[in-house]
């Protein structure tokens, strides 16, 4: 699986570790049943960990995150990139909210600051919720309209992979 990452520093001494990590052409087309037509289409999944779990995070890692991410979306114009909040244990002030919701409401405060630019590169976005019940997390697939017609292949994919 060919991968592209990027360490970004938030200058209080903490980084998040960001990758794009791509299936192989027989994932795409034994796993998600991508139809030949489609068969240059690239598929990654997008993975954010932060460095050091147990020192905070400064937001301008997340800015430059979102500005790293857009960068791939433009340099990979035939790619659809998925996110899946993980479901992990984490030490936040917000006790009555669960990890999974907490990262879901950070990275979406992220994604509507950066919608706009989304918008002018013909990305589109389309929310799940994946897992089994007590169990569930949300997911994003993005997307150009030009692959809108594969994007239920992988939105079913995700469902069952963490099904």
């Amino acid at each position: 699986m060919e991968t592209v990452e990027t360490l970004i520093p938030d200058n209080k001494g903490n980084h998040l570790v960001v990758v794009l990590s791509f299936y192989e052409d027989n994932q795409k087309t034994d796993t998600f049943q991508i139809p030949i037509e489609y068969s240059s289409l690239e598929i990654a999944d997008i993975s954010i960990e932060k460095l050091d779990m147990d020192f905070p995070l400064g937001l301008r890692a997340f800015h430059q995150m979102c500005r790293w991410l857009i960068e791939q979306f433009v340099q990979f114009p035939n790619a659809v990139f998925s996110f899946i909040c993980s479901t992990d244990p984490l030490a936040t002030n917000h006790t009555m909210i669960a990890p999974e919701q907490y990262r879901w409401n950070l990275f979406e405060s992220f994604y509507k600051r950066n919608i706009s630019r989304l918008s002018e590169l013909g990305i589109e976005s389309k929310d799940i919720v994946v897992g089994p019940d007590g169990y569930q997390t949300f997911a994003r697939v993005f997307y150009r309209m030009s692959h809108a017609p594969v994007i239920h292949l992988v939105i079913a994919h995700l469902n069952n992979k963490y099904s």
